[in-house]
């Protein structure tokens, strides 16, 4: 049986709608008193009997049984500004920029130390692999950890650095005494 103020399908037993609430009992009882003649009887149905309202949708019940549903138009509102500190997920389809440091891992590979060079560009080239299989989480954590690898590879670089020109300070102070 369909409910005739939202539509909704309920059992024939039901008293209530499911969706809306109403009482359908009154509208049973105002069905089963109109009636119908045997030339509105559909083709199976025994003459005499009352047709189901369920066999019918809403669109094609007389315009007077149909459900009303009136569109009621929103106040207006100011458009919702999300705060700047919930993330908000993008729209499906859309990539988000995860930043690969490939450039970076690349250079401390060849200027500064190239054992943990070779850690940050790994992890580097694996940001882009993972973005493309849908994979954001893991490549956000591999962009992090290719920037903790370059910059542990940047670290060791300048200690090296640092401890040549201290090592040459003191080859030139002891140079120096002894001549």
């Amino acid at each position: 049986m369909y409910c005739p103020q939202c539509g909704g399908t309920n059992e024939d037993s039901a008293r209530f709608c499911s969706t809306c609430g109403l009482d359908l009992g009154e509208y049973k009882q105002q069905w089963q008193e109109t009636g119908t003649d045997a030339a509105e009887q559909p083709a199976g149905e025994p003459a005499g009997r009352q047709p189901a309202m369920h066999q019918q949708p809403p669109s094609q019940l007389p315009p007077y049984q149909q459900p009303h549903q009136q569109q009621y138009q929103p106040e207006y509102a100011p458009p919702y500004q999300t705060p700047q500190y919930y993330q908000t997920r993008p729209p499906y389809g859309a990539v988000p920029r995860v930043p690969s440091y490939m450039g970076w891992a690349i250079a401390t590979l060849i200027l500064c130390f190239w054992p943990t060079g070779i850690v940050a560009v790994v992890y580097a080239s694996q940001v882009g692999n993972k973005l493309a299989l849908g994979d954001i989480t893991g490549a956000q954590e591999s962009s992090r950890k290719a920037k903790i690898w370059c910059w542990v590879t940047f670290g060791i670089g300048v200690a090296f650095v640092a401890i040549a020109i201290i090592a040459t300070a003191f080859l030139a102070a002891a140079s120096v005494n002894v001549y």
